[in-house]
């Protein structure tokens, strides 16, 4: 094989991967079943293609489709996964504590954000006491240009990061350091609507022993509950809170950080 050939071969091969992501990424809490037609509209992506995508992915168990079925969910394969993901990276016992106090403190919905690659994604929640209440999905990807956790992650963004953030965002990567670097020296990010309408939220970082930025501790819901005098509050609740979670440390799933 040339290396002209090998190139080709594994450039398809990446885009077969990528393809295949961008239908798991159709199933979610609210969607655990999709039909073949509902995975095409998702994707984009020809017929004929997802057919074959969903055949190689269904002999491997990682996506399971009933008899003669034309309808699709996450296959029994992943359950070996989901187990590994989380003993690898669920918190420690210390910082959940903490993240439980700081919602019974103050009602609101707490994540722990970190970075990966050009998104942010919870790794850990304690949902707000409230019946109106911000939920994300744990381990789905955000914006890393928006929200409160996104504005203090970037803090401890690389410059090729930024770079490839200003691109995709329009943001220059001078205005994105300069963003950063005004939260972090705050201490916090205060955000409203910037991720979704009517939603706000406070966030300060979590530092390693080196003093590094480790990951976001957030909490979010209703705008209209975010006035100035709360707002305040949190903001002193989510600063001492993400201290203690520092010094404490976040476990074993820190050394992936």
């Amino acid at each position: 094989m040339t290396q002209a050939t090998a190139a080709a071969v594994a450039d398809g091969g990446v885009r077969s991967v990528a393809r295949a992501f961008d239908l798991l990424n159709g199933f979610d809490a609210e969607h655990p079943v999709r039909t073949l037609r509902e995975l095409v509209d998702i994707s984009g992506l020809p017929k004929s293609t997802v057919v074959r995508l969903l055949g190689t992915l269904t002999s491997q168990g990682i996506i399971a489709s009933p008899g003669e079925s034309t309808s699709y969910s996450v296959g029994p394969s992943f359950l070996r996964w989901v187990k590994l993901a989380e003993a690898m990276w669920e918190i420690g016992p210390e910082a959940r504590q903490l993240m439980t106090a700081l919602r019974d403190r103050c009602g609101e919905t707490v994540n722990i954000y970190i970075r990966q690659d050009l998104h942010r994604l919870s790794i850990a929640q304690i949902e707000g006491t409230t019946t109106v209440r911000s939920v994300v999905q744990v381990g789905a990807r955000y914006p890393l240009t928006s929200g409160a956790a996104g504005r203090v992650l970037l803090a401890a963004c690389p410059d090729t990061i930024l770079a490839a953030l200003a691109e995709q965002s329009g943001v220059s990567a001078a205005d994105l350091r300069s963003r950063a670097a005004g939260d972090l020296e705050a201490g916090c990010a205060i955000t409203h609507g910037e991720r979704e309408l009517g939603a706000s939220a406070v966030a300060a970082p979590i530092l390693s022993a080196d003093g590094r930025v480790l990951a976001a501790l957030s909490i979010s819901g209703p705008t209209s509950r975010f006035t100035a005098d709360r707002a305040a509050r949190y903001v002193d609740a989510v600063t001492d809170t993400a201290r203690q979670i520092s010094a404490v440390g976040l476990g074993t799933v820190e050394a992936f950080l």
